[in-house]
């Protein structure tokens, strides 16, 4: 009997909190392309043991998190990220482009007649050499010649 009665004390319990108001969802910022991002905290007595997350994006087609939204979003990172740490991280990235760019220039090779090569382009686009190497061991055409 007194499993029965205990029973009953959690039916009742879990009664009484589904009549308390719910969780409203927490705005927690948000970033330069004008997407919302939410959250709802974990409640491990209601049966959630991680804060649910997630974005409303300003235009469907365009709304992608950056990336430090999206870790955020997959729970990588317990704190959302400060727009200075987006600043930061924005300007290491042209940082990286404008010194990409800087080694291709360095090591670009200049169009003129003298790189010109002496061979034709076979059918995939690579130099034709079959002139110069021999095709088996042994029967070099030019040396035949």
């Amino acid at each position: 009997m007194p499993s029965e009665r205990r029973l009953w004390k959690i039916v009742f319990e879990n009664f009484l909190k589904s009549l308390q108001p719910k969780l409203k969802e927490k705005p927690v910022g948000s970033d330069a392309q004008g997407n919302k991002y939410f959250e709802l905290q974990a409640d491990p007595q209601g049966g959630r043991r991680l804060p649910r997350r997630w974005f409303v994006p300003v235009n469907e087609e365009t709304g992608v998190p950056t990336p430090e939204w999206s870790q955020w979003l997959r729970g990588r990172r317990d704190e959302p990220p400060t727009p200075e740490e987006i600043a930061h991280n924005e300007a290491i990235s042209n940082m990286k482009k404008i010194n990409a760019e800087n080694i291709a220039e360095k090591f670009r090779i200049t169009d003129s007649k003298d790189n010109e090569t002496k061979y034709q382009q076979n059918s995939k686009g690579f130099p034709d050499m079959s002139e110069e190497f021999e095709r088996q061991p042994g029967n070099l055409k030019s040396k035949m010649k």
